[in-house]
């Protein structure tokens, strides 16, 4: 069996990964922003958004949250399609030297 393009193989196999990976963070994220931006000293106020009343800060994080989840999520998506089209092209490359092969032995 012959080992053609192992470093495409490898990169898209690290492209799926990372896909897995942002995912994960973009999910993570929604529970930690909150947490992180409704700390004691307010660090959306200092990011300098007015905040009128307590309650703004923990709609203002669960949005920044949502945001990021669906950033994470359609990123991490879209790295793992990438990962998965170089298989396919190298699964396309592959047929067509087979298809290639079988068809000169069958005129010959």
């Amino acid at each position: 069996m012959e080992k053609r393009y192992q470093g495409l193989k490898m990169i898209g196999l690290v492209l799926k990964m990372a896909g897995g990976l942002e995912m994960i963070l973009g999910v993570v994220s929604l529970v930690l922003v909150p947490l992180v931006f409704s700390g004691a000293n307010g660090a959306l106020a200092q990011l300098g958004l007015p905040i009128t009343s307590p309650g703004a800060v923990l709609v203002y994080s669960i949005l920044a949250g949502i945001i990021i989840l669906m950033v994470g999520v359609v990123a991490g998506l879209l790295t793992f399609a990438l990962g998965e089209l170089i298989n396919v092209i190298i699964d396309i490359e592959k047929n067509t030297r087979e298809s290639a092969h079988n068809g000169s032995k069958n005129h010959a």
